[in-house]
């Protein structure tokens, strides 16, 4: 789910994992508690992407958890998952507490391959980064407060032993949320995230839904089909959509005019991006960035 932002016109800061506080250089994972984070790192709830994947927890506390433009209640015992690429911020009252895990790719790709890929809650736009109402609260708060004791600790064949904790950890999660949200049949499931993959590599370039059904061996009537049956949606919906939350990050953290947007979401014409961000949203693209700025 990385984003096609361009660094050097993004005023968004995209941290990677030597950024933190203690890092080691050497290491490609990171874990701290959420309520030292906060104290350490000044301007971490601002707007904000990583290079890693993030696995949070919160223990206690309440607030806000934007993540691309969409806003989540804090609750106590839920557990949030970041993808590189997304933009994300929070509003967090003085009590909060948790943990934040980071970790590179190729930390868990080494020993699990594409395994990241197949998480329900990483690279999806459709399916909510978050686990609450959970009923193993103490399972999870223990995972997770086992793992900051071997991060710490800092004993022999430590990466081997950390990365079993993250592997358990999402795996516990991955059930879960198959349970909550998924249910049984996980093949069409696996349909709907093959056509979100394709979505991820291709939304800018690929604009017509019988191109991505014909890479999936599927007529574009079953994809929509499918599509229907898991979200709701149809898959010309799912393609907007990405497109739509493209356009929103680059209006938010660039300073590129509708114009330049306009042409590098593909639109050969400006009128025709703004008459689809305002289908989209109704607003305009100029009336949204508007509405971001600080009321005087």
């Amino acid at each position: 789910m990385a984003s096609t932002l361009p660094a050097s016109d993004s005023p968004v800061p995209v941290y990677q994992l030597h950024s933190f506080p203690r890092h080691e250089p050497d290491k490609p994972f990171y874990m701290t508690k959420l309520e030292r984070l906060v104290q350490e790192f000044k301007g971490i709830d601002d707007p904000h992407a990583h290079t890693f994947y993030l696995i949070m927890w919160i223990s206690q506390g309440s607030g806000t958890h934007t993540i691309d433009f969409r806003t989540y209640t804090i609750e106590p015992n839920q557990l949030y998952f970041l993808t590189p690429g997304q933009i994300h911020s929070w509003q967090l009252s003085a009590d909060t507490q948790g943990y934040n895990l980071f970790f590179d790719a190729n930390f868990f790709k080494g020993r699990f391959g594409s395994r990241l890929h197949q998480y329900p809650f990483f690279h999806s736009h459709q399916h909510q980064p978050l686990l609450s109402g959970i009923p193993q609260q103490a399972l999870f708060s223990d995972l997770l407060s086992y793992a900051y004791q071997e991060y710490e600790a800092r004993q022999p064949n430590r990466s081997d032993v950390f990365l079993s904790f993250v592997h358990i950890v999402l795996e516990t999660a991955s059930r879960l949320y198959h349970e909550q949200r998924i249910g049984p049949d996980t093949h069409l499931y696996d349909r709907l995230r093959q056509y979100e993959d394709l979505l991820e590599q291709q939304f800018l370039t690929v604009r017509e839904v019988r191109f991505y059904a014909s890479q999936m061996n599927l007529t574009p009537n079953y994809l929509n089909y499918l599509c229907r049956l898991i979200v709701g949606k149809t898959a010309s919906q799912l393609w907007q959509e990405r497109l739509l939350i493209e356009s929103q990050r680059l209006l938010t953290h660039t300073a590129q005019s509708v114009k330049e947007i306009a042409f590098l979401m593909g639109f050969s014409d400006p009128s025709y991006f703004v008459r689809f961000f305002k289908k989209q949203t109704s607003k305009t693209p100029a009336d949204f960035r508007q509405a971001l700025l600080p009321s005087n």
